[in-house]
């Protein structure tokens, strides 16, 4: 091992990766972006300023010079029809795993000044030039049905995750085989994970927030009330634990009274007594709800309805800066969407811009790319003019590619019924024949992964790294393409992924993501359109809650009342 391999191995090593360091992780896994994510909370001001809490665990500034307040019920309102799916490796959609981290935990976290702390590890070493780790883990930690936590549910969830092929799993394909070293139990309370070559971006991934392939479940309870129900009312070991789900109606959370973790003063979290949360996906009914109270907390702002918070007292919003991205999903399968001309030509023909405007309110970043401006050491606004808007060009490429005036649909839940129309409305202005399909959001869910739709506006929603908006979308379909629901094949760009993955070198890296981004804004399985602002409501009476872009993390927060 080199002399760099060995300081490389110290400087990752636990119980704590100090700032200077995670900024660097977070730099080569293009998590840098979240040092400038955090909002304010909505316990004071407005709710627009910035301030200076980083991290999943920063706290309110009041916890240094007050007694924070404790007990009481959250109300809170998710802006979708229903939540179906709170067991983390088969979460595809981001605001089932907004709530769902708030159940479980990983084996670290970002603490309040972006440094890597054990969450479940307690310490750790690193070997091998950052190829392996070694975790010593909690003693004192259960799960919400009192079982022990130990180095075997870290395997078992590891295993699990693989070889169930959950849309997770992909997360994990760099690691060495599982029986043949890839995760070693050295005890009840140590666990080795070792990956093909070093990773030192593992720390990061391993976090509560952006780690679902190895954030950690129960075998016992999987195991008692089978998978179909574990994935409505999981187990986990975090502060909060579910004690009712009924799917599209509620999902009742209660403090688990056992969690292990303290804030500074050494107080209990979580704070609060429980989270009462109702799907909401009506956009006039979820503002009403948190202007009159009936909600404190929405984990999502219909942009359409944020003018009436512009003046109210009681309730404000939170902005984040989107590390996300949106486009219009073509399916590759159904004509005339399997001829690459006729997609750029579609693209060139949407006024991104004014799709902003009319969509959005003005609360995203127009763009032809994929990549986000949060992941500011990749970004950049030269890029390839393939999918401008340039209507000329893009009727030229229609009528060449035989698509011009083309009649086709745009699938829509209840919540994308306005970005849907003004799509229609531009593609209609076109030449096209376009209508929408509206469905409820499970309908909506099931039919885009089966391919059952045309076209649909979708994306991601949580980018903190580039390979986040990109590894399960454009792999090919069938290996390891998860949510390549567009059915898009290149093998370069597969090969590309594989690659950027491996490398450590963060300017090497960029490059290769350029090179993945410019074939993929040219082959335009998306019409690449915005990065949006992530907007969640807080009403006065709340504290303590942290805005990291695209997580509700609740055990920071406590009510005013």
């Amino acid at each position: 091992m080199s002399r760099d391999d060995n300081s490389l191995d110290k400087a990752i090593e636990g119980p704590v990766v100090d700032r200077r360091t995670t900024l660097t992780l977070l730099s080569v896994a293009g998590l840098g972006g979240l040092a400038g994510c955090a909002g304010s909370g909505g316990d004071g001001g407005d709710g627009g300023d910035d301030n200076e809490n980083q991290g999943e665990d920063s706290t309110d500034d009041s916890s240094e010079t007050e007694e924070i307040p404790t007990g009481g019920r959250l109300q809170a309102g998710w802006f979708t029809g229903s939540i179906d799916t709170l067991d983390p490796p088969y979460i595809s959609v981001g605001q089932y795993f907004q709530l769902a981290a708030n159940v479980f935990s990983g084996l670290t976290k970002l603490g309040p000044d972006l440094e890597i702390e054990g969450d479940l590890a307690e310490d750790w070493s690193v070997a091998d030039g950052g190829a392996t780790f070694t975790f010593t883990l909690r003693d004192d930690v259960t799960f919400h049905n009192g079982a022990e936590f130990s180095a075997d549910d870290v395997a078992y969830t590891i295993r699990r995750t693989i070889e169930e092929e959950a849309p997770a799993a992909s997360k994990l394909s760099s690691l060495q085989p599982i029986d043949d070293g890839g995760v070693e139990v050295g005890g009840d309370y140590e666990v080795t994970i070792r990956w093909e070559e070093p990773n030192v971006t593992s720390l990061v991934y391993l976090t509560r927030g952006p780690g679902r392939a190895a954030t950690i479940v129960s075998q016992e309870a999987i195991e008692e009330m089978g998978a179909d129900q574990y994935n409505v009312t999981p187990v986990g070991t975090g502060p909060f634990e579910v004690t009712g789900h009924e799917v599209g109606n509620s999902v009742t959370l209660d403090a688990y009274d056992d969690y292990f973790e303290t804030d500074e003063n050494g107080t209990q979290l979580p704070y609060l007594d429980g989270i009462d949360v109702q799907p909401i996906p009506e956009p006039s009914s979820i503002v009403n709800a948190l202007r009159s109270g009936d909600i404190q907390f929405a984990n999502l702002l219909p942009l359409q309805n944020l003018d009436q918070l512009g003046n109210d007292a009681e309730a404000n919003t939170d902005v984040s800066p989107g590390i996300n991205w949106y486009g219009l999903a073509m399916n590759e399968e159904r004509e005339p969407f399997g001829n690459r001309q006729a997609r750029r030509g579609i693209a060139k023909v949407i006024d991104n811009e004014r799709f902003v405007e009319t969509a959005y309110f003005g609360n995203a970043l127009a763009d032809t790319g994929v990549i986000n401006r949060g992941t500011g050491w990749v970004w950049r606004d030269d890029k390839p003019s393939d999918q401008d808007y340039a209507p000329e060009e893009g009727q030229q490429l229609l009528e060449e590619s035989g698509a011009a005036g083309a009649s086709f649909s745009i699938l829509a839940n209840e919540g994308g019924t306005r970005e849907a129309e003004a799509m229609r409305q531009q593609l209609n202005e076109a030449g096209f024949d376009v209508d929408i399909e509206q469905v409820t959001s499970s309908t909506y869910w099931t039919r885009y992964e089966e391919g059952d739709y045309d076209t649909t506006i979708a994306g991601s929603i949580i980018d903190p790294d580039p390979e986040q908006s990109l590894w399960n979308f454009y792999r090919l379909p069938d290996e390891g393409g998860v949510w390549n629901w567009v059915r898009y094949e290149n093998e370069e760009v597969h090969e590309l992924l594989a690659e950027q993955r491996a490398e450590t070198d963060r300017e090497a890296r960029r490059d290769l993501l350029w090179e993945i981004e410019d074939t993929l804004i040219a082959d335009a399985p998306h019409a690449f359109l915005v990065h949006q602002d992530d907007i969640a409501g807080v009403r006065q009476e709340v504290g303590g809650f942290n805005h990291l872009s695209g997580l509700r993390n609740f055990h920071t927060v406590y009510l005013n009342e």
